[in-house]
């Protein structure tokens, strides 16, 4: 008599029914993971384009403005979402970010750095489909430093 290793139609349905209950434990927080993730993605791109302008206006000592743009030449956007800009008070284009649909960021018309690195400051909000409770709000001091936090409560709600 030959004996035959293998599996059989029922151990195999068993195994099936196990993965599909484990991944649909598993997949619910995955998108979670991946949601914080662009978000958190989003918010330090926006922080690296303000420390950049901020950085070129020390270092070329000339006014630096970062502000929403849709042709990513000039500050010509009402919306933070049409993309961002950086540029030097010459017209020198420092850095271009892109925009996301997925986020919906608002914020005052520019933020500007002086030529020492002050600012009179600014506050953005990056807000996606989930709401206040995990967007993020990038606030720029008088010193012109640029910091991020988790919604906090005196917030500006995020638009609908």
């Amino acid at each position: 008599m030959q004996l035959r290793n293998g599996f059989t139609l029922i151990e195999l349905m068993v195994v099936i029914a196990i993965v599909a209950i484990l991944a649909s434990i598993g997949i619910p927080s995955f998108q979670a993971l991946m949601q914080n993730n662009s978000m958190t993605s989003q918010t330090n791109g926006l922080l690296g384009v303000l420390q950049l302008a901020r950085s070129e206006a020390v270092t070329q000592r000339q006014q630096a403005t970062v502000c929403p743009s849709n042709d990513q030449g000039t500050c010509n956007s009402a919306s933070w979402n049409d993309g961002t800009l950086a540029r030097r008070d010459d017209g020198t284009v420092i850095r271009v970010m892109q925009a996301n649909a997925d986020f919906n960021i608002v914020g005052p018309a520019s933020i500007v750095y002086a030529a020492d690195g002050t600012s009179v400051g600014g506050t953005l909000r990056v807000c996606d489909s989930r709401g206040n409770a995990d967007s993020r709000t990038i606030i720029v001091n008088a010193a012109g430093q640029a910091g991020s936090r988790t919604y906090q409560a005196g917030d500006s709600a995020c638009p609908p």
